[in-house]
């Protein structure tokens, strides 16, 4: 038996994502980043601050459609492929092209929710900051 807080839990499910997203994983990276961003976005908000989905709609929201509900915004847009990968409902029978954007976003959403916790990276954490950092320009092409 392991015993392990919430934020724990996500920095060993994160950090696992980043290896896969290195391993070039992409399913699986998606769907434990996602469960880590998950955890990370709630500790956020029981202490008053905006998770990175939530400034991501509030965003969506002023630029491309005020209307658009947070459920909406997280099944149809920010989370698709999220919810695609641990889900089975309308989309049973379909399938999803799952590629590195996805991991891309998703950890980008993640590992900035760990730092605004804890005020700290894991190694693996800053080796996915370097590789962003050392490949903006190919990673703004292909998120284009």
């Amino acid at each position: 038996m392991v015993s392990i807080s919430k934020l724990e839990a996500a920095k060993v499910q994160l950090d696992r994502a980043i290896q896969l997203f290195f391993e070039n994983d992409h399913v699986c990276a998606v769907s434990l980043a996602g469960a880590a961003e998950d955890i990370l976005g709630s500790l956020l908000q029981h202490r008053g601050q905006q998770s990175p989905f939530e400034f991501l709609h509030d965003w969506y929201q002023t630029e491309y459609s005020a209307n658009v509900t947070k459920r909406d915004f997280s099944r149809e847009i920010a989370n698709l492929p999220r919810n695609w990968l641990k889900h089975t409902n309308e989309h049973a029978a379909s399938e999803l092209d799952v590629s590195i954007v996805d991991s891309i976003m998703m950890l980008m959403r993640a590992v900035p929710c760990y730092y605004k916790l804890t005020g700290s990276h894991s190694k693996e954490m800053d080796r996915f900051n370097n590789h962003v950092d050392s490949n903006i320009e190919q990673i703004n092409e292909i998120m284009s």
